[in-house]
């Protein structure tokens, strides 16, 4: 390779060095948003992305500072906690209690996958006439709700 070359690739390699400084000083403080930290240190997220994805010492920089993130917010809950903000007692129980049935699901199944209410067969000719009527009635009233 060429002199000229090799000091091309040495020049690129330290302003990228230099970037990738920029952003994880920058990221630190932006509390590890991605694109507002782009934004501000002039590269794009799909730069970062390929940094993040070739470079594994900047990665374990990026990935350390999200912990980091992390940490601090779970501190501000836990500090709103303290205060008693039922939102972040609410927030707390449904993310973190899981286990002590401190969930909002919708099931569509019961245990084990199976139906929530068990299908049951009607002999029509056990219902009396009036139930008979009862059914017709809900019956015809569905129908001409479809139509």
């Amino acid at each position: 390779m060429k002199k000229a070359n090799i000091n091309s690739l040495r020049t690129i390699r330290r302003r990228q060095s230099k970037r990738k400084k920029e952003f994880i000083e920058a990221f630190a403080k932006s509390l590890a948003l991605v694109a507002s930290t782009c934004r501000k240190v002039g590269i794009t997220p799909p730069t970062f992305y390929n940094w993040y994805n070739d470079d594994p010492v900047f990665a374990a920089k990026v990935d350390e500072i999200r912990e980091l993130a992390k940490d601090s917010v779970e501190a501000k809950i836990y500090k709103k906690i303290d205060e008693g903000d039922t939102t972040m007692l609410i927030f707390y129980a449904k993310t973190k209690m899981k286990d002590r049935g401190y969930v909002e699901r919708q099931e569509f199944t019961g245990k084990d996958g199976k139906d929530l209410m068990a299908q049951q067969e009607v002999d029509l000719s056990t219902l009396t006439d009036e139930q008979r009527e009862a059914l017709l009635s809900i019956g015809m009233n569905l129908l001409n709700k479809n139509e």
